[in-house]
């Protein structure tokens, strides 16, 4: 086999992000992105003043943003099995029979409910990326023996982007704040749980996954 043998190629060469650190993801290209999640409003539950104030507030919001950002839905079927866990583990510390009892018709319930109805799971992301191009080194000496272009100056990079960002989101988060929404940037591990979901969601018990910076060794994240 040769060097070159598609076996031999990481996932990660065929993603277009080339690291997560600073709690923002860079790209191959050298933009930078940040991400910003937010919470929900139940907006059947308003009534219809509160509903149009709701509305006429975000096209405000957008009417007044003056650079580009990404707004994301992702929706994801709840896993219910930690859920269960702790049932049960409550059901074998309680020690009395009713609440034994009690408890198992509740997992009765949930597991027949989740059953018959899909509970999902919605989160809201805003994604700004940079709108600066800065000047992208890499190291081509690596495309001799087959390996991928990588960049080598990604903390210079991340340094510029942070002075485009950082009063971008601020704004944003204020913007979201004014509409009853609280917003926050993810951090590193938050943004490697995201995006490990993303391009593997056939993985179980995701959102308990703790990732560190020094277990990942493909190289997503260097410190």
């Amino acid at each position: 086999m040769g060097i070159f043998d598609a076996k031999k190629i990481s996932t990660q060469e065929h993603l277009d992000i080339e690291d997560i650190r600073d709690d923002l993801v860079i790209l191959k290209t050298g933009k930078v992105s940040l991400v910003i999640e937010t919470t929900s409003l139940n907006f059947d539950l308003l009534d219809s003043k509160e509903q149009d104030a709701k509305i006429y507030g975000f096209a405000s919001f957008l009417n007044s943003i003056r650079f580009p950002i990404q707004i994301v839905i992702r929706t994801q079927r709840t896993d219910i099995a930690k859920y269960i866990g702790l049932l049960e583990d409550y059901k074998r510390k309680s020690g009395s029979e009713s609440i034994m009892q009690q408890v198992s018709i509740y997992q009765d319930f949930i597991n027949n409910l989740t059953e018959a109805t899909q509970i999902l799971d919605k989160r809201f992301f805003t994604v700004i990326p940079t709108t600066i191009t800065t000047e992208v080194d890499s190291n081509s000496l690596k495309q001799l023996f087959g390996k991928q272009k990588r960049i080598v100056n990604v903390q210079q990079i991340i340094e510029k982007a942070k002075e485009e960002l950082y009063p971008k989101r601020d704004a944003i988060i204020k913007q979201y704040a004014n509409m009853g929404v609280a917003a926050r940037q993810l951090t590193t591990d938050e943004l490697i749980k995201l995006y490990y979901s993303v391009y593997e969601p056939d993985k179980t018990g995701i959102e308990v996954l703790n990732i560190r910076e020094n277990d990942v060794e493909a190289g997503l994240v260097r410190g």
